[in-house]
């Protein structure tokens, strides 16, 4: 019986970008990234949670945090805002040549990330935005890149893109978790204080 010689399929690269740039005004200014809980930084437990879901890890931020993964800073040719670090990680990947459909983002103060986001999120045809009982999650979400491409290339110059508002514009698949803390935000020092008695539970 004669071989069939099958193509084997190209690899896709299940990639990650931490959303690391926004201010942190109501934690005084704080680098939310480095503030620990549990005795870890906030960007390590995030980076715990991606590293086994994900095949690269990206920050889109002032600097790495001491890992070593790319640093990817607002550029000049692409929205304001939060988007701005969506826009940068998808020319990043152009330019790396990533052999990818999408990626996923988090930010960098969502300590509980749920172990199958990467997997729930990106198994549509589309992209998808996690969502909980108290609403949608925009800042968790995974970006199909020719649909994000064409929607932030059309944005306005200088216009601050909100997430929800750019995923509302993509329909993105709205993807319901059940866990009540899995996208706790670290934006003040009450939802630390909240995110301490979590870890010791």
């Amino acid at each position: 019986m004669p071989q069939v010689n099958e193509t084997p399929k190209k690899k896709t690269d299940r990639v990650a970008v931490i959303l690391a740039g926004g201010g942190g005004r109501r934690m005084g200014g704080a680098d939310k990234g480095a503030l620990m809980l549990g005795g870890r930084r906030l960007v390590d437990h995030v980076l715990a949670r991606l590293a086994p879901q994900t095949d690269r890890i990206l920050i889109s931020g002032r600097h790495d945090y001491g890992t070593g993964l790319p640093v990817l800073r607002d550029r000049d040719d692409g929205p304001l805002g939060p988007a701005a670090g969506l826009w940068a990680a998808l020319k990043w990947i152009e330019q790396n040549n990533l052999a990818t459909n999408g990626f996923l983002s988090a930010p960098v103060d969502g300590p509980f990330i749920p172990d199958n986001l990467f997997e729930r999120l990106s198994g549509g045809i589309g992209s998808a935005i996690a969502c909980d009982a108290t609403g949608v999650q925009p800042a968790f979400a995974y970006w199909r890149c020719d649909q994000l491409h064409g929607a932030l290339a059309a944005a306005p110059e200088q216009y601050g893109f909100p997430l929800k508002e750019l995923a509302d514009s993509l329909h993105a698949e709205r993807v319901m978790f059940e866990s009540a803390d899995a996208f706790l935000n670290i934006n003040s020092p009450e939802d630390l204080a909240r995110a301490e008695a979590i870890t010791r539970r």
